[in-house]
């Protein structure tokens, strides 16, 4: 597997070498919130164990940090703040714990991008958190994981024995937006997306704490005449935090409980052709 960044910022990612028998695990996770109490920390060990077992990189998609408990953020609650954070440099305690945390797993790690917590350290704090936490795991962990931004793109390129092209499969990625969706879940941005992402095979995101996954099969035509229909496939990447629905802000919105854990993308070789598939990481 060889990475590259072009200079708009696409993370292309190549594998040389397939042959009969190949296949290529990716963890797709998002809104780790790691220093958050309400952290499934077990879950997320878990789902790395597995990464390494199958031999699966991961793409994180930001909000790996919650950081709410900044001297001037008004979400700042006692219970929301960890033991080993509860100090005068609480960005840098809650930094130095992830570096701690994520050391073991961060040859894993293919991506890791920013999330709507960790863009409000940077606007209020003049932090830039996801920065921080690649460059000083790349270095003290000797990982190669690239820096990724709110919205972005992935492109897998595969290649054949003797470097042939067989194929590729280009992910738009988004850390999400908006707010509690309980009716639709958010699943109406699909159509929306659709319209602006034609180049997209995949479409991820997160930030909603859902998890759900929308095909949506295309009528395609070649240059030369030829109809042929292909798929676009939406995943909603859920959360490793599930946030107390006694007290707090979820219980006081009124909030469903949410689903944990994230989404396992497969590929393989059959005949010719690279195949996929998606299943959840519970």
């Amino acid at each position: 597997m060889n990475t590259n960044v072009t200079p708009d910022g696409v993370l292309q990612i190549t594998f040389n070498d397939i042959r009969a028998g190949w296949e290529q695990w990716i963890l797709l996770s998002s809104d780790r919130h790691l220093d958050s109490p309400d952290s499934d920390r077990v879950l997320q060990r878990k789902h790395l164990e597995q990464a390494r077992e199958r031999g699966a990189f991961v793409l994180d998609f930001g909000d790996l940090f919650d950081v709410m408990g900044g001297r001037n953020d008004r979400r700042r609650t006692r219970g929301g703040i960890l033991p080993q954070h509860q100090q005068d440099a609480y960005y840098t305690a809650v930094l130095d714990e992830a570096v701690e945390w994520l050391t073991p797993y961060a040859d894993l790690f293919a991506m890791i991008g920013t999330g709507n917590h960790e863009s409000a350290v940077l606007k209020h704090g003049e932090v830039d958190l996801t920065r921080h936490l690649v460059r000083l795991l790349n270095a003290e962990a000797g990982a190669n994981i690239h820096a990724g931004d709110y919205a972005g793109w992935v492109s897998l390129r595969f290649n054949h024995t003797g470097k042939a092209g067989i194929g590729r499969h280009v992910i738009r990625y988004t850390h999400g937006s908006g707010g509690s969706s309980p009716v639709t879940r958010g699943v109406i941005q699909t159509n929306r997306r659709a319209v602006y992402l034609p180049d997209a095979h995949t479409v991820v995101s997160g930030h909603l704490h859902e998890a759900w996954l929308v095909p949506i099969t295309r009528e395609r035509v070649t240059e030369r005449g030829r109809v042929y229909f292909d798929e676009q496939t939406h995943v909603q990447i859920p959360s490793y935090k599930r946030s107390s629905l006694r007290s707090g802000f979820a219980a006081e919105r009124g909030f469903a409980p949410t689903p944990l854990g994230a989404w396992w993308l497969r590929f393989w070789l059959e005949g010719n052709t690279i195949r996929h598939e998606f299943t959840r990481a519970q």
